[in-house]
C-alpha cells in the first residue's frame, strides 16, 4: 500500500500540525503545480492564479484527500480546461461582436464583408478586431494571446489577401 504525501494521521492532531503538513506540501509542490499549469495555459499570472485555487481547493479538503500530489495535478488540469472554455467562449464573443457593424457607422460593403469572411480564421479575427472592434494591435494581441509581432504579420497577410479577394471580385 502506498503512503500518501501527508502526514500519516492527518484526521488526528493539531490544527498546527495539519498546518504545518499542507505548508510543506506547499513549498515542496507549489512549483511543479505552477509550472505544470503554465504548460497548459500559456499564461504566467493565469497559472499562478490556477495553482493558488488548487491549493485552496485542497486546504479546504485536506482531511479527506489521502494522495493530495495527484488531486492537485487533477484539480488544476480541470481549472485550466474551465479557462480554455472560458477564453474560447469570450474570443467568440468578440469575434461576433467585432463583425456587427455599429450603429453610427455605415456596414462595410458587401464586397469587402464577403471577403473577409472568407479569410482563414487567425486572419478574419485580427481583421474584424482591428478594423471593425477599432482596437489598438497591443489589445488585438491580447485579445488572440499572441505576440504583437505576430498580430502584426496576420494583419499584413490579412491585407495581402483581402487586396487579392477584392480585385478578384472586382475583375
Amino acid at each position: 500500500m502506498r503512503e500518501h504525501d501527508g502526514p500519516p494521521a492527518r484526521t488526528a492532531g493539531t490544527v498546527s500540525a495539519r498546518a504545518a503538513a499542507f505548508d510543506a506540501l506547499y513549498q515542496r509542490e507549489y512549483a511543479n503545480i505552477a509550472g505544470y499549469c503554465y504548460l497548459l495555459v500559456r499564461d504566467e499570472e493565469l497559472a499562478r492564479d490556477l495553482t493558488q485555487e488548487a491549493f485552496a481547493r485542497l486546504l479546504a479538503r485536506w482531511v479527506a484527500v489521502r494522495e493530495p500530489r495527484p488531486f492537485l495535478f487533477h484539480v488544476v488540469t480541470n481549472l485550466a480546461r474551465d479557462a480554455w472554455r472560458k477564453d474560447k467562449r469570450r474570443r467568440e464573443t468578440m469575434t461576433v461582436l467585432a463583425s456587427r457593424p455599429s450603429a453610427d457607422e455605415p456596414a462595410p460593403d458587401g464586397g469587402v464583408r464577403d471577403a473577409v469572411a472568407r479569410l482563414p480564421q487567425p486572419h478574419r479575427t485580427v481583421v474584424e478586431l482591428y478594423y471593425y472592434a477599432d482596437l489598438p494591435v497591443s489589445e488585438v494581441a491580447a485579445a488572440i494571446r499572441r505576440p504583437s509581432g505576430t498580430t502584426k504579420r496576420l494583419l499584413a497577410e490579412a491585407r495581402g489577401m483581402l487586396a487579392t479577394a477584392l480585385e478578384d471580385d472586382h475583375a
